[in-house]
């Protein structure tokens, strides 16, 4: 996932300021995975609002570049992107084999070999699907403690494909003398919705599979870019006027609830990633909307706090290292579930070492 603190991208030059409520929905949205994960067993949503950020930050650069007539440069971005990103993974990746020799019996060291090789070529999703797993059974021997790399890895396959796309509308804006934007708003587009349809249609006949398959998710990576792309129609800049001031505070709270109301509220466990994953992405395209809103009150101020700034910081070790803790816990304990005193500790100890 996105290393923290990337200068979010709108689209539109002169490029935007970064935006730290941008930064704390992206540490929000992966504190819910955890506690969704340790506490409920449930979807929480947050998953998919990171890779929808992801898209969004990395949309605007492209297009900034295509503007400027530059070089989409796509092996420069390989490099420096799966630099970043890599060496985390792979230190959590050695340091769960570990454990698993440690904690877990023989018969589930070679599959977590296997799921290592896997996640660090980024095709783990691919690896499960040939598995027939199941995201819904409870933890057993058979879970994975790697498992959680299904989603990295169709981000890293997502951080592949997109460099070249965008190399792609380059050439087309180039030859037929379209706008860049225009261009990149039909390619992306046509891939949302095509990608959408598969989504539901597989969601409703193998859901087992969609949940991991790349082309079933990857609608939700073209929406982050189109919003990338329609950022200049929603200025983040603090409301002038105090209806409009209230709209903005009214929007960020709608946001939040809706991504939270997600997991709490619905048990879409057996109905993601299909039209239903629209809705924690709707809560997250409310309050990008709703921006800085001037207000005390604004959810964006809470987003801006410090507590939400170092989930921010630590959401990308803190989805790495939580997965791995809890399932090898639960195995090795024989548990199904963390309970209220198991699973703080969990946090706790996932925090720290994010």
């Amino acid at each position: 996932m996105s290393a923290a603190r990337s200068p979010v991208t709108a689209g539109a030059p002169p490029p935007p300021a970064y935006r730290p409520e941008l930064h704390g929905l992206r540490g929000l949205a992966i504190a819910l995975v955890v506690l969704y994960h340790v506490f409920m067993d449930r979807v929480s949503g947050g998953v998919d609002v990171f890779l929808f950020i992801s898209a969004f930050f990395l949309t605007g650069s492209f297009v900034r570049r295509m503007e400027a007539g530059k070089p989409m440069a796509p092996v420069a971005y390989w490099a420096r992107t799966f630099k970043r990103l890599l060496a985390p993974a792979a230190v959590i990746v050695l340091a769960t084999l570990a454990a698993v020799r440690l904690f877990l019996p023989p018969s589930t060291w070679m599959p977590a070999i296997h799921d290592a090789i896997a996640s660090m070529l980024q095709v783990e999703n691919w690896l499960l699907i040939h598995r027939g797993t199941d995201y819904e059974a409870a933890a057993t021997t058979a879970t994975s403690p790697l498992q959680h790399f299904w989603s990295l890895s169709i981000q890293g396959q997502v951080f592949l494909l997109w460099p070249l796309l965008f190399a792609l509308c380059a050439v087309i804006a180039r030859r037929s003398r379209i706008a860049p934007r225009r261009v990149v708003l039909i390619v992306f587009t046509v891939i949302a919705l095509a990608s959408f349809v598969w989504s539901v249609v597989s969601t409703a006949t193998q859901q087992q599979t969609a949940y991991f398959d790349t082309t079933a998710r990857i609608w939700e990576f073209a929406a982050g870019s189109l919003l990338a792309l329609l950022a200049a129609a929603a200025p983040a800049g603090t409301a002038r006027s105090a209806p409009s001031r209230r709209l903005r505070v009214g929007l960020g709270w709608a946001g939040l609830a809706v991504l939270i109301a997600t997991g709490a509220l619905i048990d879409g466990r057996s109905m993601f990633p299909g039209w239903i994953a629209a809705i924690p992405l709707l809560g997250a395209t409310l309050v990008f909307l709703s921006g800085v809103s001037g207000s005390r009150l604004g959810a964006d101020r809470l987003l801006r706090s410090r507590p939400f700034s170092f989930l921010g910081d630590i959401s990308y070790g803190l989805y790495l290292i939580h997965w791995p803790i809890l399932a090898i816990t639960l195995v090795a304990a024989e548990r199904a579930t963390a309970g209220p005193l198991l699973g703080p500790a969990i946090i706790a100890l996932s925090v720290v070492l994010a």
